[in-house]
């Protein structure tokens, strides 16, 4: 059972109740000073006067109180300290506290007190089952779904369409995406709920085709249809489809832009994501919490700090209420772009901070070289009692190679096994890799290599090879070489490294070896990597060897000035480090 709080301030609030509260003890005036209530402070001053005028132990009274706590104000505990002081609860009474579970993301609680509600005799209504239902499908407990299918067909409530809804909706939770097209396609009357309901759970289920024939199909479309057909198409990826999706829609609401927007960020587009926002406001609609979490994510992406900072002022002008997510999304924003100082300002304001604002912070600091800074945050995160996860380890690797200390990686790789009952994934090994690299440890690094528990991927070949070119070391063995084959054949960065390493070293059969084998694996070459920059709130985005840019002739003059003065201060090109196209 949840736990019962202590009312220390409790009663002390029974006095603060105006007497005029007094004479007003209808029920409808009740119910009306149920609703005016704003927060738990509130909802405890109405508790009192309840209970000084006894109306409190009116059954429905008392489970207007449990709603009020539960649903209202979130607070599960004083929703129980008052159901448990019911002395005959009825059908509603324990509907309401199960619902109040659900509504506390604990759906077991749910399920549980359903046990006790049987136990007591109390007869379940539709709504009971509702969210009985529910909590079963929040459970993916298709066995115990399939009881409660048998006890509504007992007592008759299978017809109705709001029962089968839920009913749908719980199967396709469970993953069985037949018995929900069965109950859906005996049921007589379907509204716009009963298809969207088939085409999420379709998505949920991975069958993409059956959900867009279901759309096709559809009698009559509601926008939530048209935003579970562009989510869905979202979640698997298919931007673009959805994007289709969304220019069709007859109209749009927060929901169509959130999701829209959202695909964009979550498939690494961040620049389409801020071309669709300035859309957006630029159509008058007024984006929400969520939305702003989105764009702060593209701006981090990006580095776009100019539209950062306005996304951060037009929070403060129209008052958003800052909760963690977007707390966290600021620090995130702000130490992607580099302004380390504000990201801290944002950081050290937050009232409340979970794993993910220790993250953000860490990787921040990480990514932009405050290898120092970051290891110093860490000790922090863990006197204030938070415990990290393989996100964590990941900034925290990255700053010990930034600071150059292989002795503090090595501790910090243990630790995360040891101490943290965290098994090290492929991206801590690559951490290490390039701890190690940076050092000149080839030896060891090829080592870790070979003794990793998985297949190392493109990222620490490329490491390791990247490492061999800088230090001059050629000999890279045979072993190696053929192990490159298998991670990389889609894509050929680490080839093109082995064979700029060979090239360097006029190593010319070898060169050939490796163009052989990219032939071979069909590599080709692939689109050119890209840098971006914000100017005036324009982000500009630079090709290798891009000569579409509009000033692209201004651009290479300023390069060709540059390279004069680099010249003139005594810099030498080290041809170590010049890759060799793979065409030369």
């Amino acid at each position: 059972m949840p736990h019962i709080p202590l009312f220390s301030s409790f009663w002390r609030q029974i006095t603060t109740v105006t007497t005029t509260f007094k004479s007003k003890s209808s029920f409808h005036q009740t119910l009306s000073a149920l609703r005016s209530c704003k927060s738990t402070e509130d909802l405890k001053k109405v508790h009192a006067q309840l209970i000084i005028t006894g109306q409190i132990k009116d059954t429905l009274t008392a489970t207007k109180m449990v709603e009020s706590y539960a649903v209202s104000a979130r607070n599960i505990d004083y929703a129980f300290w008052v159901f448990v002081g019911i002395d005959s609860p009825d059908s509603y009474s324990w509907t309401t506290m199960i619902r109040g579970f659900l509504e506390a993301k604990n759906p077991e609680k749910a399920l549980e007190f359903y046990g006790l509600m049987r136990q007591r005799g109390v007869e379940s209504n539709k709504f009971t089952f509702l969210f009985v239902l529910k909590a079963y499908g929040l459970r993916a407990s298709y066995q115990g779904g399939r009881i409660v299918h048998g006890k509504l067909a007992k007592v008759g409530f299978c017809s109705d369409v709001f029962i089968r809804n839920a009913m749908i909706h719980m199967y396709l939770k469970s993953g069985s995406i037949r018995d929900a097209h069965l109950l859906f396609d005996e049921t007589p009357k379907t509204n716009a709920v009963t298809w969207n309901t088939m085409i999420v759970g379709c998505f949920g289920c991975g069958d993409t085709d059956r959900a867009r024939r279901l759309f096709d199909e559809m009698p009559e479309r509601n926008i939530g249809s048209w935003n579970a057909i562009v989510r869905g198409y979202s979640m698997f990826g298919h931007v673009d489809i959805a994007r289709s999706m969304f220019d069709l829609m007859p109209e749009r609401d927060l929901v169509s832009w959130g999701s829209m927007i959202s695909a964009y960020v979550q498939n690494g587009r961040a620049a389409e994501a801020l071309e669709l926002f300035k859309e957006m406001m630029v159509a008058g609609v007024s984006p929400d919490s969520i939305i702003i979490t989105s764009i702060l994510s593209a701006c981090a992406q990006m580095g776009a700090l100019e539209t950062g900072k306005w996304i951060h002022a037009y929070m403060k002008k129209n008052k958003l209420r800052n909760d963690i997510f977007l707390d966290t999304a600021l620090v995130d924003m702000y130490a992607k772009c580099g302004c380390i100082d504000t990201a801290f300002e944002v950081f050290n304001s937050m009232p409340q901070k979970n794993l993910c604002s220790w993250n953000a912070m860490l990787s921040g600091l990480a990514i932009h070289g405050h290898g120092f800074a970051a290891l110093e945050l860490f000790k922090k995160m863990e006197s204030a009692g938070v415990g990290p996860n393989d996100i964590t380890f990941v900034a925290v690797l990255s700053a010990c190679s930034h600071v150059g200390s292989v002795k503090e990686g090595w501790k910090k790789f243990n630790q995360m096994d040891k101490e943290f009952n965290i098994t090290p994934k492929v991206e801590h090994y690559g951490c290490m890799v390039d701890i190690l690299c940076r050092q000149g440890l080839l030896s060891e690094a090829k080592e870790l290599i070979r003794t990793m528990p998985m297949e190392p991927n493109v990222v620490l070949w490329g490491a390791l090879l990247n490492a061999c070119k800088v230090h001059g070391y050629t000999d890279i063995g045979e072993d190696v070489v053929g192990s490159i084959r298998k991670p990389v054949s889609e894509d050929g960065g680490c080839l093109v490294l082995l064979s700029n390493i060979f090239a360097a070293k006029n190593q010319w059969s070898e060169v050939e070896k490796m163009r052989k084998m990219m032939k071979e694996m069909g590599i080709e070459k692939k689109i050119p990597g890209y840098s971006s920059i914000e100017l005036d709130n324009v982000i500009h985005e630079f090709f290798a060897e891009d000569r579409l840019h509009a000033k692209w002739c201004e651009i290479s003059a300023v390069i060709e000035r540059l390279n004069t003065h680099l010249e003139v201060e005594g810099y030498e090109v080290n041809p170590l480090l010049v890759l060799y196209s793979i065409e030369d």
